[in-house]
């Protein structure tokens, strides 16, 4: 019965005899140290690894103990590391006797085993926690429920100056002076759901009798029986947390204050929620009800539609690291009342660099804008007329001679106005200048300007007018004003002198303006009444100008304009590898004029886009028509020469696209040649025409290269392909013995670019074994051909192929 119960208990029993060998091995054994009973019965203890062989030293020390220990009649009860057959270690408690007394048993030791490995390591995990709660910064607190210190740890002896020893036991009115029974209570309801509750914040005492702010997060303590026996509370010192909260609400009121004051609210824009927090100032410019949000979207709905593209703009700038934007802009209100705004805002970038909030001021700067209305109207206007004076002519007279749009000045003049001042007052003088202010602009075109100088002398400008359309106009004038003025019940009636100003092509705003007054005295010398033209306007130069301007707007419709085609040659084979578009006028009296002649004209009238327009078309038809028609014939290129104010022109991609489309040609093929002068002129080129232009495939060749000042930069933002030597260049070839070293220096940027080089105004057979030295290899010029007319060009390639390379000019014609 004895062993039957040995056998059932959970602990290790093993007997010994004096030998140290087993004789008995119970079923926990087994189950413990992984040996069978028969396996152990009669072996020596220590042959079985258990206990010897581990690697700790104290181990054997403590063997070693054990069996002095019993050897000399004594018991011993410890904890010690054993070893399981398979090799793991692992503790337990023992106790090892000899057997007293007299028995039968074959043994003279017992040992007594128990696993405690886990025991250990909750043990191990105990220790872990109290030393992070003692080592944690925060207060951690223990209570009953009748809030009775029950734990302090060395943060809250720190914190509040009480030892553990002097907490522990006391009540919760150690720390706080609220009444304990309501503070229990209030504890009790917070944490009798099971749950944590944090941010509970309190002002509780420390020893010296200081108080401080705590934010409290308490959590119920349970007993083994599952009932609430206590709670814990995790104390953090917020005092200074507090102080800065206080200082900075203060500072914000200080700050909203202020701007109230100012009429300047604030916005605060967090980029990663998409939040926006923004002052009761702000809200009252814009007219927003207290606490409504203010969205990015409905801020931008409420800004003015001829401003959204700038509010945008610069949003786009903020969003891409633009550091700081100040821009102004109106916002129309809800009620429809037009406000503007000064806004300044500010990047905050994150720790990665991006922007992370926006800060944002904005200031109603309505009232000023006003006031600034007022002043420039004033500034600019006439007092008793209203209309334009001097200084505002004289700027859009200036922006017209700028746009190069023909403007036409006149002054108007009221005949012996001194004898009406004289005879009626100058009340009724005044009334008549204002009607005759208003009759003035009655008589011309909705689109000219009339303006007042002072006194009687009105100024009338006008835009893309001829001279004859100016004496009619003139006329118009004095037309109107012959009618009756009735001033205070009397009909008074008046002539004006008219002075006319054509503008020439050195004219400024100033000299036309002396012009048209010069004019007019002219008029009133001859008796009045009547209007003359500035004489410088009437010069034969000036006339036969105006008249070639007249008819080149006729030339188009009128089929006096035509193309002629210079081969582009490549100079090691001497094949053709496309041509130039040339553009020719037959005037029907005068026969050829020259493009140096008519295309200053055209530019300064604009008849330059609609005639650009035309050549584009005509030459890439006609280009496409060869490359489709011609053999060998099939990779010809264009080359047609562009203006700056094509280039500058906004629909100039679209004109280009609809060409390349109606035409069929491959756009590779395309080169739009523009002299490096005009680019010099045009510092502001739009970005976005070269870079659809880029992107269409079609390539830009900078002409007459090396007459600028272009810089390397500038050719590679301008996107080119190809660099046109200016003939003068290539005149000193062979005759100078420098004259090849600007081509070498062109030759070597183009290379570095990576952009072709096409020599113009090649003649001779020398200056074509230069350029062959010095490694062009794209040429144009007489030594091949002149410009052909379309009709020779089959003619050209026909024969052109058939030659061998090196033959005269005169043996190709």
């Amino acid at each position: 019965m004895q062993s039957l119960l040995l056998d059932e208990i959970g602990q290790s029993v093993i007997g010994l005899d004096r030998q140290w060998r087993i004789t008995y091995w119970n079923r926990a054994s087994e189950r413990l140290y992984g040996f069978r009973s028969a396996e152990v019965l009669g072996v020596e203890v220590m042959d079985l690894g258990i206990i010897d062989g581990t690697a700790a030293p104290e181990q054997r020390a403590t063997g070693r103990e054990i069996a002095d220990r019993v050897t000399r009649g004594g018991d011993w009860a410890g904890e010690l590391w054993m070893r399981h057959r398979t090799g793991r270690e692992f503790p337990v408690h023992a106790t090892v006797s000899p057997i007293r007394g007299r028995h039968t048993v074959p043994m003279a030791v017992v040992a007594i085993s128990k696993d405690i490995t886990d025991r250990k390591h909750s043990e191990a995990i105990l220790r872990r926690l109290s030393a992070m709660v003692e080592s944690s910064g925060d207060a951690i607190i223990g209570a009953d429920l009748a809030g009775r210190i029950t734990s302090w740890n060395a943060g809250a002896s720190r914190m509040f100056g009480w030892t553990s020893r002097e907490a522990v036991g006391h009540s919760h009115r150690l720390l706080t002076s609220r009444d304990a029974a309501g503070f229990g209570a209030e504890v009790a309801e917070r944490i009798g759901g099971g749950s944590f509750v944090t941010g509970v914040e309190a002002r509780w005492r420390r020893k010296d009798g200081s108080v401080i702010d705590v934010e409290l997060t308490v959590s119920p303590v349970y007993g083994p029986d599952g009932s609430q026996v206590g709670a814990s509370a995790i104390a953090r010192d917020i005092t200074e947390i507090q102080r800065l909260k206080a200082e900075a609400a203060a500072e914000r009121e200080r700050l909203l204050a202020a701007q109230e004051m100012a009429h300047v609210g604030s916005v605060e824009h967090t980029v990663a929620t998409g939040e926006t927090w923004h002052s009761e100032e702000f809200a009252r410019i814009l007219g927003l009800e207290p606490g409504e949000p203010a969205p990015r979207a409905s801020m931008l709905a409420l800004t003015h539609p001829e401003d959204r593209e700038l509010v945008r703009k610069m949003r786009k700038s903020l969003d891409n690291g633009l550091a700081l934007a100040d821009f102004e802009y109106r916002i129309i209100r809800r009620d429809g009342e037009q406000r503007w705004l000064h806004s300044r805002i500010r990047s905050v970038n994150g720790p990665d660099g991006k922007p992370h909030r926006f800060l944002e001021t904005v200031l109603d700067i309505t009232e000023r804008k006003k006031a600034e209305q007022v002043l420039e109207w004033q500034a600019r206007h006439d007092a008793l007329t209203g209309l334009p004076n001097r200084y505002m002519m004289t700027e859009v007279l200036q922006g017209f001679l700028d746009r190069a749009s023909r403007p036409v000045v006149m002054f108007v003049d009221i005949d012996r106005f001194k004898l009406i001042n004289d005879g009626i007052g100058h009340g009724a003088g005044d009334t008549i200048l204002v009607l005759l202010g208003e009759r003035l602009r009655a008589a011309v075109r909705a689109r000219d300007t009339v303006g007042r100088f002072g006194g009687d002398e009105f100024v009338v400008v006008c835009e893309n007018l001829l001279m004859r359309g100016a004496k009619t106009l003139a006329e118009r004038i004095r037309g109107a004003t012959r009618q009756p003025f009735e001033v205070d019940g009397r009909r008074i009636y008046v002539n004006v002198s008219v002075g006319i100003a054509l503008a020439g092509p050195d004219d400024s705003a100033e000299s036309m303006l002396r012009g048209a007054d010069s004019a007019m005295y002219r008029a009133k010398s001859a008796g009045g009444d009547s209007s003359e033209v500035y004489d410088a306007r009437m010069t034969g130069r000036a006339t036969g100008r105006l008249d070639l301007e007249s008819d080149l707007r006729l030339a188009l419709d009128r089929g006096e304009l035509s193309l002629d085609y210079q081969p582009i040659i490549d100079v090691d084979t001497e094949a053709t590898v496309g041509f130039e578009a040339l553009l020719r006028w037959h005037h029907h009296e005068h026969g050829l004029i020259m493009p140096d002649t008519f295309i200053p004209i055209a530019e300064e009238t604009g008849l330059i886009l609609p005639i650009g327009t035309w050549v584009l078309q005509e030459a890439l038809r006609q280009v496409q028509q060869w490359r489709g028609q011609l053999p060998g014939a099939e990779n010809l290129s264009a080359a047609v020469n562009i203006s700056g104010r094509q280039l500058v022109a906004r629909d100039f991609p679209d004109v280009v696209e609809a060409a390349i489309a109606s035409s069929g040609i491959d756009p590779a093929a395309v080169h739009l040649e523009v002299t490096e002068t005009v680019l010099m002129d045009q510092p502001d080129l739009p970005k976005e025409t070269l870079q659809r232009l880029s992107d269409v495939g079609v390539g830009l060749s900078i002409d007459d290269f090396g007459t600028g000042y272009s810089s390397l930069s500038y050719l590679k933002w301008l996107s080119a392909r190809t660099l046109k030597i200016d003939r003068t260049f290539v005149e000193e070839l062979g005759s100078d013995p420098h004259g090849g070293t600007i081509i070498e220096l062109v030759l070597g940027m183009a290379e570095s670019l990576k952009l072709g080089v096409i020599a113009e105004g090649v003649e001779t057979t020398r200056q074509l074994a230069e350029l062959r030295r010095l490694g062009v290899r794209l040429a144009q010029g007489y030594l091949w051909s002149k410009p052909l007319p379309p009709e020779r060009i089959p003619a050209w390639l026909e024969v052109l192929s058939a030659d061998p390379p090196g033959l005269e000019p005169a043996q190709r014609a």
